[in-house]
């Protein structure tokens, strides 16, 4: 499919799809940055299909409009969503993008698990976690072979994703709070959260958030790397479980994809691996399960469109120095 991009037109219309915001941003074939816009996640498993797709064509449209072009004029267009994990959730978004109808051209779609790949290795041999709201690890050998462990949703755990930590907070939350399990200062961080002082209340945040956005639920992450960082032995566990569930993601792909001899760029991507504590178990425990890994410095910070711009690149013959090109100036663009 992306070979019928082998030629770059004139103007790209970049989507950068999460499950807490969605980045769109219109370049052309110079690098030159034309307009971008955020909107709220494109997620469907965290705001549902509906919600999703409305966020992902307002931010779509928004950043056409500013760009002072109109959809029929945009020659390439390259969507990187979460979620896909299935063909009939990829099948969702393009039906509606067919229906939506304001294209010349027909939209790629990726899922966002690839795109995370090319961010961290640029379409080299290697292999991505993801670790933000939620956790995938993806990867591919020299010989174009690919696979992915993980991103199985939060309610089947996304170990190490922020979300699984936030849980494991609550959970060794209630324990103490009803006698079952040690003090930790996760239990009161938890409570000045939500400024509430009847834990029971817990109950009913909790409840709420997973009905209108369960991905609101990682935000308690922070807290658990604050208790870490001040000496809690629970909230550090927390952390190095985490670091080493992520690991282990990478080295499920590994074995998948393995190539003897072959170095491995393996890399993090996403909010939790600001998390020193867990940036330095996952750090380690790469290093012991896969021996010929190159492991690179986490994309922590937002990195926009760094990934749809470095797989652009590889297919269509680009200079790779055009990668940085974009990403500068829609980081200046976005911190303005």
């Amino acid at each position: 499919m992306l070979e019928d991009y082998a030629e770059i037109s004139v103007y790209a219309l970049l989507v950068e799809g999460g499950k807490t915001k969605t980045l769109s941003v219109v370049i052309n074939d110079r690098g030159d940055l034309l307009s971008y816009s955020i909107s709220g996640s494109s997620g469907w498993t965290t705001v549902g299909f509906d919600t999703a797709f409305s966020n992902l064509t307002l931010s779509i449209m928004s950043a056409i409009n500013r760009s002072g072009l109109s959809p029929r004029e945009i020659d390439i267009a390259i969507l990187g969503l979460p979620d896909l994990d299935t063909e009939s959730a990829k099948i969702y978004f393009e039906e509606k993008l067919r229906e939506w109808g304001v294209f010349r051209v027909k939209p790629l779609i990726i899922p966002d698990f690839v795109v995370a790949y090319y961010a961290v290795t640029l379409g080299d041999p290697g292999i991505a976690v993801i670790a933000g709201t939620g956790s995938i690890a993806y990867g591919k050998n020299s010989r174009g072979v690919s696979a992915r462990a993980g991103g199985w949703g939060w309610f089947g755990n996304d170990e190490g994703s922020a979300i699984w930590i936030a849980m494991k907070a609550i959970e060794t939350s209630g324990k103490f709070f009803d006698g079952r399990g040690p003090y930790t200062a996760i239990a009161q961080k938890v409570l000045d959260f939500f400024k509430i002082k009847d834990p029971l209340h817990l109950i009913d945040i909790v409840y709420s958030l997973i009905a209108r956005d369960v991905g609101e639920i990682g935000k308690l992450a922070i807290l658990v790397d604050e208790a870490a960082e001040e000496g809690d032995q629970i909230a550090k566990e927390i952390l190095l479980n985490s670091g080493r569930e992520l690991a282990l993601m990478a080295k499920a792909v590994y074995e998948k994809i393995r190539v003897d001899s072959e170095e491995f760029i393996i890399g993090g991507v996403g909010s939790v691996f600001s998390s020193r504590i867990l940036k330095e178990s996952f750090t380690s425990s790469v290093r012991n399960y896969i021996p010929n890994a190159r492991v690179v410095e986490p994309l922590v910070k937002y990195t926009p469109i760094k990934g749809i711009v470095a797989l652009l690149v590889e297919k269509t013959g680009l200079s790779r120095s055009f990668i940085e090109l974009v990403v500068k100036s829609v980081q200046e663009a976005i911190s303005k």
